[in-house]
């Protein structure tokens, strides 16, 4: 319900309530309600009291004395609403009453003008975006059954248009949702008005187009034979054009029209650098760019790349040149990325497009996977907009390509260390070293007018030794500013002594190199060290404890180390409490490393962090499953370091998902560098595959674990091959790769020793009990499963023996041992405990299934939706996935087919991401309630597209299901969960 604006206010769209300040009025008996909610319609008019009598009763329930009535009625509201105003709000006109209340003091009086005023906004220039916030807002006024509770004929009419009014507001704000093209639920959405609005065609329009833009476009040319059959005759010619459109898969259709005035992004510079503090000079370069720039009848997109040896300024220059320009240039703004085009590894033109993407307003789950269409919609969501986009540190031709949008409205600024030839069409610009007069400005700039005046001529000789290098220059600068009172003479001096070095400066990529020796020279033992061993990790940045693990200190002394680093600029720290290189400071303290430090010492220092990260990593699985450390792991290793801790599930999954990379680059190490320890590295793989999840993480995790055990099975390490065996098989059948997995399973229990190893075992008999159960062999299953529970409670480890015991009971209810299934699910629920975790949620998620089967739908529904909060705030999107398949079919069990409906839509774009089993099963249970609602032509598209998932599966049992609707078409054939709960999950 809306919370009460201040001053006199009445709501009528729900329960009738008056309010003055938030502090209720109270109204008295209905039929002043009824008096009261006639004045108000009548929205500041006078109502004759002849009138008021007909609005509030029947003409067979009048009294005898209806106008004293009505009168007494009037009496008690104006003495009511007198206690709370000075000034008379209900007053007496001729024979009647009018009601006197400001505009937006009645939820009616802005309910009915919201489309009026909607579509002013966009007569005067307003944006769709602003006119959808006055319908949004209007139908959130919306709180249940008009004048609920009141039967006298004005009510009973004014529901009816209300909710004409209520129909034509959904159809003009979800059309403004398929305009702006941002509603990544439009589709559900459409789809819940639909039912409640069938004869609507302009919803069932916006349905049409939704489920296009879904990707389901089966489905939505099932709308067009859906409406047809309810209204008994050809739909009207803009549903049967849209339909036409579909069919010949318009691009148009694929993004919002932009053709009329319609929306435009908020301007995007979200992450544009600022401009460098002091530059100086290339004034000759940025008038030319500039010019380029804002060119303003180019044909074609303008394109400038700016190349450069390292360190000359190419970025600085061209984040001054954007900051230039006149905002009206480029009034959707400007877009920024750093390509890191030295790293080993540079960043992806794909990657690249979905923070793009993301900036330009798309949500996440509506970013495409597919890189063709990750690229026409950048280049369709930019075909209309003025933006500057400045790719900084490109390695080539081929990662720029992707990013350059087709758009003659936009501008394109790329650095990059080489010269980029195979570019199209563009422009480029070598930047040289300053000019001497420049350079010397700039040392002025950053050390102070007063020292170089001081010594004129040792400010000349610095600025030569530096070779006119900006970056050489700000470096030795800050020394300088950090010292105040030191004599630039004996700066010069220093440089002096670096002869071979300067030589460098002055050619090709050794200038960057010994630019920044100067600075090295001149760390501290403890500063040098820690600058060379902060480059070994193969990995964009570090955080403060990896950091302090990697140096072997203790937080508050690698802090302290660190922003050292980064006042000398070797360091760079853009977010709190994580450091990075930029990528030429890397490359030059990788060198110093291999120069300085032998293997063994990169070694000892990468097996600290590796020890560091593995047990936070045990430390984040044991909260996030709510159970003791050495319950949760699989092989026998104890970490040196206690890691960090963690207070709740969710502080848990965040570190992971933030340190997933620093975790996977250890793994890869210690699979060439045999002085890593081989099992650490397997059992970190372990948790990267027990806390995240996702297709994307999974394939991830079965290829570092076959990795892992390729080289463990070279090295002959049976343990760490087969802990990694069963993390693969594990991973690969969250997959649904069951084949390959069912053999991964197989193989890590053979190498499993006979009287060791028992908690990889039972994890691998309760991974294939699953892998049994999905496959329908539960004779199989079952055998799994209580070999499984034997080898936990063996253990004594109750939060897995809890898991364990959910998956039996669930076999258990497929063999109709329903009495053994619900004591066993229950017992399960018990071990996992009160405290919120992935294993609670999995446990009551458990429960759940084996209580459908069991015929209790209330309390399965129940425990699934508690499971369901669980594994949302803990961000497990397969088991939430799962979890709202689970929730849709009791629904559609107890025939509640529009709800069921209305839950499947929601969930599938997230099992789209997560598992085909779960994307099938959510499509069979939408299918299935489609049928009963009438919508045969979307049931059928949504079943045909479950059968073809299910059909690459080879999941039989649900093929021969699947084809049992279809074949049905209405939906007459008996529907037995048992049959259905399949899920690989």
């Amino acid at each position: 319900m809306n919370d009460p604006a201040p001053g006199l206010g009445f709501a009528l769209l729900g329960p009738v309530r008056a309010w003055c300040d938030g502090v209720p009025v109270g109204l008295g008996q209905p039929r002043s309600h009824e008096v009261l909610a006639v004045l108000l319609a009548a929205a500041g008019r006078v109502v004759s009291l002849p009138l008021l009598v007909e609005a509030v009763w029947d003409e067979g329930d009048r009294p005898a004395r209806a106008a004293h009535s009505v009168r007494t009625h009037v009496w008690r509201l104006r003495r009511a609403l007198a206690r709370h105003t000075a000034e008379p709000v209900l007053v007496t006109v001729g024979d009647g009453y009018a009601l006197r209340a400001a505009a937006c003091a009645v939820d009616l009086w802005t309910f009915e003008r919201a489309q009026a005023r909607a579509e002013e906004v966009r007569a005067a220039g307003g944006t769709a975006g602003q006119a959808r916030d006055i319908l949004a807002g209007a139908l959130d006024l919306w709180t249940g059954e008009p004048l609920a509770g009141l039967h006298g004929p004005h009510a009973r009419n004014l529901r009816v248009r209300l909710q004409e009014v209520r129909r034509s507001l959904l159809e003009a704000r979800l059309g403004l949702d398929a305009e702006l093209g941002d509603r990544p639920q439009l589709a559900a959405e459409a789809g819940t008005c639909v039912m409640e609005f069938p004869a609507s065609e302009p919803l069932r329009a916006v349905q049409m187009l939704a489920l296009y833009r879904s990707g389901r476009q089966a489905e939505a040319l099932g709308v067009l034979e859906d409406t047809r059959r309810y209204l008994g005759t050809a739909p009207g010619a803009e549903l049967t054009a849209l339909h036409l459109r579909i069919l010949r898969s318009d691009p148009a259709l694929s993004l919002p029209d932009t053709t009329g005035p319609g929306p435009r992004a908020p301007r995007s510079d979200g992450a544009f650098p600022s401009p460098v503090p002091g530059f100086t000079g290339r004034g000759e370069q940025l008038r030319e760019l500039t010019a380029l720039l804002a060119r303003p009848t180019a044909s074609a997109v303008v394109l400038s790349a700016v190349n450069g040896m390292a360190g000359v300024g190419k970025t600085a220059l061209a984040v001054q040149t954007a900051h230039g320009l006149d905002e009206s240039a480029f009034p959707e703004g400007r877009l920024y990325v750093d390509l890191r085009g030295a790293d080993a590894d540079p960043l992806h033109p794909h990657h690249v497009l979905e923070g793009f993407l993301r900036e330009l307003g798309i949500a996440d789950e509506d970013v495409p996977e597919d890189a063709d269409e990750r690229v026409a919609l950048y280049r369709t969501l930019m075909a209309d907009r003025r933006m500057l986009l400045l790719l900084d540190n490109a390695a080539s031709c081929e990662q720029l390509r992707p990013l350059i949008p087709g758009s003659a409205d936009c501008a394109v600024l790329v650095t990059s260390r080489s010269w980029l030839t195979g570019l199209a069409g563009a422009h480029h610009l070598r930047l040289d070293v300053m000019p001497p007069e420049d350079a010397l400005g700039l040392l002025r700039r950053t050390v102070g007018d007063h020292a170089v005046d001081a010594e004129p001529e040792a400010a000349v000789a610095l600025v030569a030794a530096c070779g006119h290098l900006p970056l050489a220059l700000r470096i030795i600068a800050s020394r300088l500013a950090a010292e105040p009172g030191r004599p630039l003479a004996d700066m010069v001096r220093r440089l002096a002594d670096e002869r071979g070095r300067l030589d460098e400066l002055r050619t090709g990529d050794a200038a960057v190199d010994a630019a920044f020796e100067l600075s090295y020279t001149t760390l501290t033992p403890e500063q040098a060290r820690a600058f060379r061993l902060l480059s070994v990790p193969e990995i964009p940045d570090l955080a403060l404890p990896s950091a302090a693990a990697l140096l072997g200190l203790g937080t508050d002394e690698a802090e302290e180390l660190l922003e050292s680093l980064v006042e000398l600029n070797l360091l760079e720290s853009h977010h709190l409490g994580r450091y990075q290189f930029h990528d030429l400071v890397r490359a030059f303290a990788r060198a110093q490393r291999a120069r300085r430090d032998s293997t063994g010492t990169t070694t000892r220092a990468l097996a600290g962090l590796l020890d560091f990260c593995l047990a936070t990593a045990r430390n984040a699985d044991a909260v996030a499953h709510s159970a003791e450390p050495d319950e949760r792991t699989l092989i026998d290793i104890a970490p040196a370091s206690p890691g960090l801790p963690f207070a709740t599930a969710q502080e848990a999954t965040d570190w992971m998902r933030e340190e997933t990379a620093l975790q996977r680059a250890l793994i890869a190490r210690a699979c060439v560098d045999e002085g890593l320890p081989l099992p650490q590295a397997a059992d970190l793989v372990d948790r990267l595959n027990t806390v995240l999840s996702g297709i994307t993480h999974l394939t991830e995790v079965s290829e570092q674990a076959r990795h892992v055990a390729e080289v463990a099975a070279r090295r002959g390490d049976r343990p760490s091959e087969a802990l990694a065996r069963y993390v693969r098989g594990n991973a690969l059948w969250h997959a649904n790769s069951f084949p390959e997995a069912e053999a991964e399973l197989h193989r890590s229990l053979e190498l499993c020793a006979p009287d060791a190893d028992l908690r990889l075992r039972a994890s691998a008999h309760l991974t294939l009990c699953a892998h049994a159960r999905v496959r329908g062999r539960f004779e199989e299953a079952v055998a799994h499963g209580e070999a499984s529970v034997r080898l936990f409670r063996t253990l004594g480890a109750a939060t897995a023996e809890g898991t364990a015991l959910g998956e039996l009971a669930f076999n258990y209810a497929r063999q109709d041992r329903l009495s053994e299934a619900r004591t066993a699910a229950e017992r399960g629920v018990e071990l996992l405990g009160g405290r919120e975790s992935v294993s609670k949620a999995i446990g009551l998620y458990y429960l759940a299934r084996v209580l459908r089967l069991c015929g209790d739908p209330d309390e399965a529904l129940r425990r699934a939706e508690a499971g369901l909060a669980l594994f949302r705030a803990l961000n497990v999107s397969s088991f939430e996935a799962a979890s709202g398949n689970l929730i849709a079919e009791l629904h559609a069990d107890q025939e509640r087919y529009a709800l069921a409906a209305r839950t499947a839509e929601t969930f599938l774009p997230l099992a789209r991401k997560v598992s085909a089993m779960l994307e099938g099963g959510l499509l069979r249970t939408l299918g299935r309630s489609l049928l009963h609602l009438g919508q045969r032509a979307r049931a059928g598209a949504c079943l045909r597209a479950a059968l073809e998932l299910f059909e690459g599966l080879r999941a039989e049992q649900d093929v021969e299901q699947i084809r049992g609707l279809l074949n049905a078409g209405g939906g007459s054939t008996v529907y037995r969960p048992v049959n259905a709960d399949r899920q690989s999950l």
